[in-house]
C-alpha cells in the first residue's frame, strides 16, 4: 500500500493505512482542504489501497493499475459530472467517473450540482453484491450536493449498506450541511512544505521554478498542472509578469486597461488577483518602507475583492479601484 506516488500529505496517508490494517476503517470519510492539494489523488489511492488489502504483491498491482483507470468494478466514482454544452464528452467523463450518469444527459442537465436524480443513479449501484468484499464509493467537492441531493444522502449515510464505504472531498466544509458533517470522520488537508514540492521541479529553469513554487502556494495540482500543459503555464508567467507593471505602474489608465482584461473569463481574474496577491505579499515582507506600502495597497486590494463578489458594474469598479490606488 505504498503511497510514494503521492505528493505531501504523509500523515494523512499513514493513518489511512493504519485504520486498513487494524481493521478500524469508518463508514465514511471526508478529506478536507483547499483546491489542488491532492485530496482527490490521496482517495483514489485509498480505495484502490482498501480493495487490494491482503492480496498478493501481483493482485495489489492489478487492482492499483484499475482504480488508477477508474475501471475496477467495486470502486464506484463521481468526479467530473455530464453537463449540456460544456462537457459531453463520455471518453472524458469516463476518466474520472463510473457512477451512471445517462439520466444527466437524457434531461439535458447544465450545472455542475448534483442532484437528486445523480443520487438515485448511485444508490442503485452501491447496494449490488461487490465482487470482493468491500465497495468504495469516492465523491469530489461534496459540496456540490443540492438541498434535496444532500438529505437523500443524509439517509444512505444513516443506514449506510454494510459493505460500501464512502470517501469524498470538500474545498468548503462551510457548504457542507452539518447533518452531513457530523456522520463522517473528517481529515483536514494542508498546503505541502515547499521542501516536498521541489523534487517535480528540478529539471526546470531556477526563475521558472520560483514562479512555479510561488503560484502553487502549497498545492501540487497547480504544479502538476502548468507541467503538463505548457500553455497554461505559459498564461501563468504572463499574468505574473502583468500582475508586476499593475503594481508598479503609475498610470491610472494603465492599471484600469489590465483590470477590465482580467475580468474577461473566471480563469483570467483568479490567475491576476492570485498574482497580484502574491506580489503584494512577497513585498510585505521586504524593506520596512516598501512593507508600510505594500500593507497599504493590500487593504484597497481586498477591497476590492470583497466588492468584487456582488458588484456586476466592473468596468466603474475597476476605474475607482485604479483611482484609488494611484494614491497608494
Amino acid at each position: 500500500m505504498a503511497s510514494s506516488s503521492i505528493i505531501g500529505h504523509s500523515r494523512q496517508c499513514a493513518e489511512l493505512t493504519a485504520d486498513i490494517q487494524n481493521g478500524t476503517l469508518a463508514h465514511a470519510y471526508l478529506f478536507a482542504g483547499k483546491k489542488h492539494l491532492g485530496k482527490f489523488t490521496v482517495a483514489r489511492w485509498f480505495a484502490a489501497s482498501l480493495l487490494s488489502a491482503k492480496t498478493n504483491d501481483e493482485e495489489e498491482e492489478r487492482i492499483h493499475a484499475l482504480c488508477k483507470k477508474n475501471m475496477h468494478p467495486d470502486l464506484l466514482t463521481l468526479d467530473r459530472l455530464w453537463i449540456d454544452e460544456l462537457c459531453t464528452d463520455w471518453n472524458i467523463i469516463a476518466r474520472s467517473s463510473s457512477a451512471p450518469q445517462q439520466h444527466r444527459a437524457k434531461a439535458k442537465v447544465k450545472t455542475d450540482t448534483i442532484g437528486i436524480d445523480d443520487v438515485r443513479a448511485l444508490q442503485e449501484r452501491l447496494y449490488e453484491t461487490p465482487q470482493g468484499s468491500k465497495t468504495v464509493c469516492l465523491i469530489r467537492s461534496i459540496e456540490r450536493l443540492h438541498i434535496t441531493a444532500a438529505n437523500a444522502f443524509l439517509k444512505i449515510l444513516e443506514e449506510p449498506p454494510p459493505h460500501v464505504l464512502f470517501c469524498f472531498t470538500t474545498e468548503s466544509l462551510g457548504n457542507v450541511p452539518q447533518t452531513i458533517i457530523s456522520r463522517m470522520r473528517t481529515m483536514h488537508f494542508f498546503p505541502v512544505p515547499q521542501a516536498e514540492l521541489e523534487p517535480i521541479v528540478t529539471t526546470m529553469s531556477s526563475e521558472d521554478r520560483a514562479l512555479l513554487l510561488g503560484i502553487a502556494g502549497g498545492a501540487p495540482g497547480i504544479i502538476l498542472r502548468c507541467l503538463n500543459d505548457a500553455e497554461h503555464f505559459r498564461a501563468q508567467r504572463q499574468m505574473h509578469i502583468d500582475a508586476h507593471y499593475f503594481y508598479e505602474s503609475p498610470s491610472i489608465l494603465t492599471r484600469y486597461r489590465r483590470l477590465l482584461d482580467s475580468w474577461e473569463t473566471d480563469e483570467s481574474s483568479s490567475l491576476f488577483l492570485r498574482q497580484l496577491f502574491l506580489r503584494i505579499s512577497s513585498e510585505m515582507h521586504g524593506e520596512k518602507q516598501h512593507a508600510q506600502e505594500a500593507a497599504a495597497f493590500a487593504r484597497k486590494f481586498f477591497s476590492l475583492l470583497r466588492t468584487l463578489e456582488t458588484n456586476t458594474q466592473k468596468d466603474l469598479l475597476a476605474a475607482h479601484t485604479s483611482l484609488s490606488l494611484s494614491h497608494t
